[in-house]
């Protein structure tokens, strides 16, 4: 007759099937490895993809969160019924027809003149950004008093968030503002928040003031796994300061100029929390980015719909931009 299992024995029997898993042979499945990263995988799954893919389903569909209701948004295409009727309303009528009157008009087609504003606010801030990310990095990587007390300095707007940020400078740009106190002695006085014309380039200084810090991190910690080897060697060559920071520190930092890009990329074509606490998407659409438009159709229009579809044509976006750079990347490198 078997005897009884003990809570000895079965320690030892859990013991010896962990201690198999983990034995196991290199060419085989690591399960243990699998168990392990199993959590993660169920959370990652149930709050992130699953969130993803629900949005995705209702950009093929009308909804209404207060009431509740799902209606199909078809559209006749080539005689076949199909579900694009949200994403054909965006980008209809297409900007170049009318002579591009999408992108100089809000009236005409608003999800294109988002598009606008997020690009040319893109465009500047992103290459701005990584110049003076670089820059700030390069002078205090080198021995000068107080370097801490300036990085720290440098740091303090990534600390804050952009709705603070927002009101922050809402309040330093107003009509009797501070900037403007400052610029009355020489006769000049701009409404930066309430002018279109100056509405839009105020929020790219907002965006230069928090983003140049976090890029001044990134290049710290790159120019710092620079050997020093390197600049002895370009020294003993007679290699000049500017020299030495553009054969041997600007190709050192390849893997850092990749990261700090994308990351450029994927937050100014996010653009949200300054815009809409600086100025609302005003004043006449010049600072509606494509998030404070998704933000206003999904949460002042209540049309989840639409909201969802333009969320995954911002990620094409998105992702084109970022596969560009990648193939950039990929181009440039140096195979020995």
């Amino acid at each position: 007759m078997s005897s009884l299992a003990t809570p000895g024995n079965l320690v030892e029997t859990v013991r010896e099937t962990v201690a198999a898993l983990l034995n196991r042979p290199q060419d085989e499945n690591n399960l243990a490895g699998f168990l392990f990263v199993l959590p993660n995988l169920i959370v990652f799954s149930i709050f992130l993809l699953g969130p993803i893919g629900y949005a995705f389903y209702l950009s093929f569909h009308e909804y209404n969160i207060f009431l509740g209701t799902t209606k199909v948004a078809n559209m006749q295409l080539f005689g076949v019924t199909v579900p694009l009727a949200n994403y054909a309303d965006i980008l209809t009528p297409a900007p170049w027809a009318n002579n591009w009157a999408a992108l100089s008009s809000p009236s005409y087609n608003l999800w294109w003149f988002a598009v606008r504003n997020t690009v040319i606010y893109t465009s500047v801030v992103v290459p701005l950004q990584i110049i003076g990310g670089f820059v700030v990095a390069f002078a205090l990587d080198s021995r000068i008093r107080g370097k801490k007390v300036y990085r720290s300095a440098y740091f303090l707007p990534v600390m804050l968030s952009a709705a603070a940020s927002g009101v922050i400078w809402r309040w330093l740009m107003a009509q009797n503002g501070v900037i403007n106190e400052f610029l009355r002695p020489f006769g000049l006085n701009y409404p930066w928040a309430s002018s279109p014309d100056t509405a839009l380039g105020a929020l790219m200084l907002i965006g230069l003031w928090g983003g140049i810090g976090f890029n001044m991190i990134l290049y710290l910690a790159g120019l710092q796994n620079i050997p020093e080897e390197l600049y002895e060697a370009a020294r003993i060559d007679g290699a000049t300061a500017w020299q030495r920071m553009r054969y041997v520190t600007w190709p050192n930092l390849r893997n850092t100029h990749f990261f700090v890009t994308i990351l450029a990329i994927i937050g100014t074509f996010q653009v949200f929390g300054i815009a809409l606490s600086f100025a609302q998407g005003g004043p006449a659409r010049a600072t509606t980015t494509v998030v404070v438009l998704i933000y206003e159709v999904a949460f002042q229009q209540s049309s989840f719909g639409r909201a969802s579809a333009m969320a995954f044509l911002l990620f094409a976006v998105v992702f084109v931009f970022s596969y560009w750079r990648y193939r950039m990347e990929q181009q440039e490198e140096v195979s020995y």
